[in-house]
């Protein structure tokens, strides 16, 4: 395949819960709400600061997920009025979270009914609208091109998309795919599950992130 990794999105899916890596959440913090700059220029310069992380490209190879690991903790998040959220929901949520960090994303049962989902992953059916003119399995068979596009010129492979089996959306600013396909080396190599992971950026381009056969040791 040929041309650039890169490619824009004419319009958005529809947007939900927006949510960011550990990484990122990490660098949104501050201190306090109201914290004044110290530098007039900051006001200034902030908005510029925003857009330009929202820009941003993501790194190819990295897996965010990575060093993650598991840990049981009470959850103890209330709703607005205070009242404990539902336990069979916060059970569900830790089952979620459970299975989302040791698939780095790309499974969660999509069966359970968290009372929300882990990072704001979410699983999406294939048939769901996701743009205007196309549902998600049509709008991650492009994502999917995306990453094998990048797979290919780094690898020197030549890859191709067989049918894209699951997915899970995180929506946002810079929303991300998790997307689980069949692939084949042409021209005829073996069916081979794959898992790939793009980002839309808030300029409507869509840049791949990962693109590998699903781990061996992966039980999803």
């Amino acid at each position: 395949m040929e041309g650039s990794s890169s490619m824009v999105v004419d319009s958005y899916p529809k947007k939900r819960k927006a949510e960011f890596d550990p990484e990122e959440e990490e660098e949104e913090e501050s201190d306090g709400e109201n914290e004044e700059p110290s530098d007039p220029k900051a006001k200034i310069e902030e908005p510029k600061a925003e857009t330009d992380y929202y820009l941003k490209v993501p790194e190819w190879d990295v897996d965010s997920f990575n060093g993650l690991e598991y840990y049981s903790s009470p959850e103890a998040i209330l709703s607005s009025d205070e009242e404990p959220l539902p336990e069979e929901g916060l059970e569900h949520y830790r089952i979620f979270k459970r299975q989302m960090i040791e698939s780095k994303g790309f499974y969660g049962d999509p069966e359970l009914k968290p009372y929300y989902h882990y990072k704001g992953i979410c699983p999406m059916n294939l048939e769901l609208e996701a743009l205007t003119d196309k549902n998600f399995r049509q709008f991650w068979e492009e994502m999917v091109y995306v990453c094998l596009q990048k797979l290919n010129q780094e690898k020197d492979s030549n890859v191709e998309l067989v049918e894209v089996v699951r997915g899970y959306y995180r929506p946002g600013p810079r929303s991300k795919s998790y997307i689980t396909f069949m692939a084949r080396e042409k021209p005829d190599g073996p069916l081979v599950e794959y898992q790939a992971k793009c980002m839309v950026t808030l300029d409507r381009k869509r840049h791949p992130i990962l693109c590998r056969p699903v781990p061996a040791f992966s039980q999803f």
